[in-house]
């Protein structure tokens, strides 16, 4: 199979998108840029595409004629070496990071903890767990599964070439129908045991559930490479249409009034655990999207995407380090105006990075200047880290008169722009009333005007539900504990927070 440009551009548009989403949510706060970056089609988004995608260019790559099982093999456990190889210089250079940041930078040290954990409290520990692929920091996520499945490809083709490939996909099917049962009951007590005393940060995505991505990524890449897959048909892409506009439809809201929201299609359609529902979209945009390529190959071929995505081990291995090295910044400045630009400012040096290092192996430049770039873009992104942390301070939060102490609440921290009645921009988390009680903390909150809104929900909606008198029936209340006959106006429950401070509400 020859190299297929459009694939390598999609690749590059969901290294794009996975990027801009994880700078993103570093910042514990919100852009309006994810409405298009964060599943726009639908229930799936660019992770479990990317995973897809991987597979099927590896069954097709790893399957030629020309190579003996033996051979394949090798390849095959070469590229799982390489990718760990890059594993672990990302957790080198973010354990480092981490360490400088808590001398340098000690008010947005929680900002760090907060997506590796255990890093200054068992830093030999810690890493020795992630080098093994058992404790995964947040966004250190897909290249264990990556070199897991590597690991695994080997078997799958030979099998595949003995004519076993049903016997593949019916395993894995069946893994997968079986997935959370397996990680919960199987793979927990073992880890556990050999990591006692110590608590693991375990990834976000089940291995024995995403598992099924790339499995049958590489048996479609197995067979469109040799020449065996009939796939397309009037009828199916009419099906597929059907089904995706279905999907979309709901999940863009058009079927509210039927009670189908996004939070009752993501119960069918969980992320980690990659739900029906979520495997359905992604069969059917896959199906899609490959009509669109055989009738117009180059209609999705767009050159600098197409850069990146022919070296995506290298770019996602830069973009982990770059959330990490601009986690402080970007969360210290998510309120800003120009937050979204900055977003896009940063996720524009994916192409840098692939620019330096194929200078640098061609030795097109010199290596001195090279370094000379790399540590240019590091002291802008620390310089902008420790200005930005000058601005920044705790907020604690606490409520009084809670006499449910079963039901959890929400507490939400509101931006002067923000209109009450929607999503809070700025913080959005349930606690236990206990804690809520206790107080609970907010340990860098850039200097502004805020507002704090919390409620019991007792209907587990996630929202404040009101009565036919359009009156709140759970309890809430609100910064500055004004007394409301009516819902409450910004000017109302806005406070400054210039310097550390707590805000202790009255529940009513």
């Amino acid at each position: 199979m020859k190299r297929i440009a459009a694939l390598d551009s999609i690749r590059g548009l969901l290294l794009l998108l996975m990027t801009i989403n994880h700078l993103v949510w570093v910042s514990g706060g919100y852009s309006a840029i994810q409405l298009v970056t964060l599943q726009p089609l639908g229930q799936f988004g660019a992770a479990e595409c990317f995973v897809f995608i991987s597979g099927l260019l590896a069954g097709a790559i790893y399957s030629r004629d020309t190579f003996t099982n033996a051979q394949l093999t090798n390849k095959a456990f070469k590229r799982a070496l390489s990718i760990y190889r890059y594993h672990i210089g990302c957790l080198v250079i973010v354990f480092i990071w981490i360490f400088i940041a808590s001398q340098l930078l000690p008010s947005v040290l929680p900002i760090l903890e907060n997506s590796a954990h255990n890093v200054l409290q068992s830093p030999i520990y810690t890493f020795i767990a992630s080098a093994a692929l058992v404790n995964q920091p947040s966004y250190f996520d897909i290249l264990p599964l990556y070199i897991v499945f590597m690991l695994l490809l080997p078997l799958l083709i030979i099998a595949y070439r003995k004519g076993l490939g049903w016997l593949v996909i019916s395993v894995s099917v069946v893994v997968w129908m079986f997935s959370s049962t397996i990680n919960t009951t199987v793979l927990q007590p073992l880890i556990e045991f050999v990591f006692a005393n110590f608590t693991l940060q375990l990834g976000y995505f089940n291995v024995f559930a995403w598992q099924l991505l790339f499995v049958s990524g590489s048996a479609l890449g197995y067979m469109l490479q040799n020449k065996t897959l009939r796939w397309h048909h009037p009828a199916l892409t009419a099906i597929a249409v059907i089904i995706a506009a279905v999907i979309f439809a709901a999940h863009h809201g058009a079927l509210v009034s039927y009670d189908i929201n996004r939070w009752v299609l993501y119960s069918y359609a969980d992320k980690p655990e990659l739900g029906w529902l979520r495997a359905l979209n992604i069969a059917v945009w896959v199906y899609l999207i490959a009509i669109i390529i055989k009738r117009y190959p180059n209609a999705l071929h767009i050159t600098a995407l197409s850069y990146i995505g022919r070296h995506s081990l290298r770019v996602f291995s830069w973009q982990i380090v770059l959330v990490y090295l601009s986690a402080p910044l970007l969360h210290n400045l998510h309120l800003a105006p120009y937050f979204t630009v900055l977003i896009l400012t940063l996720s524009a040096t994916l192409w840098l990075s692939v620019w330096l290092t194929e200078k640098w192996q061609t030795d097109a430049v010199s290596k001195r200047r090279v370094v000379g770039y790399l540590g240019a873009a590091c002291a802008v992104v620390m310089l902008g880290n420790f200005v930005s942390a000058q601005g920044v301070s705790s907020l604690t939060i606490k409520a009084t008169n809670i006499t449910d102490t079963k039901t959890p609440f929400f507490v939400m921290v509101y931006d002067e722009q923000d209109d009450l009645r929607q999503r809070a921009t700025v913080y959005v988390k349930s606690f236990a009333p206990q804690q809520l009680t206790q107080g609970i903390t907010i340990d860098a909150l850039p200097s502004g005007n805020y507002a704090v809104f919390a409620f019991q929900d007792n209907d587990s909606n996630y929202y404040l539900t009101l009565g036919n008198d359009g009156m709140p029936i759970e309890r809430f209340g609100y910064s500055n504990n004004p007394l409301l006959t009516t819902a409450p106006q910004m000017k109302d429950v806005m406070f400054a927070h210039n310097g550390s401070q707590t805000q202790t509400i009255q529940i009513r």
